[in-house]
């Protein structure tokens, strides 16, 4: 079985690993490529609400984890899912250290229920936060929030690190691979 990146056809089969020093350092270009997305977010919200609607708003619980959800999380879900499943198949920080994602069929569905789930604990722990806020941090859905948000990571993590493909759950669900590009 193969599998596809556009043009490129590689070998499902293949055991490729990369070196955990090279995964990291896309991890780490990637979070940096979040943080400037989220710091111009915060720019362009904060002049919204200072000059257009002459101070910060008050908002409800639904409306926090609405504007949390919708500016967020889905915008770099869309983001990577874009950058991951069409050519060159990578992330900024996947790019810049030659790692590519190869998909089992249609790469950019694939790509959409990959960064998805990779996400999903992210958007657990922005729930678990806001619930905090608003229902105290000793809620009951605040706690289940959070224990799925670390529970889904360190499972991620965990499984990249001892698989020999470097796989976690995402990629098993979603029929990915990370590998290096040829």
């Amino acid at each position: 079985m193969s599998l596809s990146c556009g043009r490129l056809l590689l070998p499902w089969g293949r055991q490729v690993r990369m070196t955990l020093g090279i995964r990291i350092k896309a991890l780490f270009l990637d979070w940096l490529f979040i943080c400037a997305y989220l710091i111009i977010l915060l720019l362009v919200a904060m002049t919204v609400f200072l000059v257009a609607l002459d101070g910060i708003p008050d908002f409800t619980h639904g409306q926090a984890q609405w504007m949390a959800t919708l500016t967020s999380v889905v915008p770099i879900i869309v983001i990577f899912s874009i950058m991951e499943g069409s050519p060159p198949f990578g992330s900024w920080g996947k790019r810049k250290t030659k790692l590519l994602v190869s998909y089992r069929g249609r790469a950019l569905q694939r790509s959409v229920l990959r960064n998805s789930l990779k996400f999903l604990p992210w958007q657990l722990g922005h729930m678990s936060t806001i619930n905090g806020i608003y229902r105290g941090f000793d809620h009951l859905s605040s706690a289940i929030c959070l224990a799925l948000s670390v529970i889904l990571i360190t499972s991620y993590i965990g499984m990249a690190l001892r698989r020999k493909d470097g796989r976690h759950l995402a990629d098993l669900i979603a029929g990915s691979r990370v590998v290096k590009s040829p």
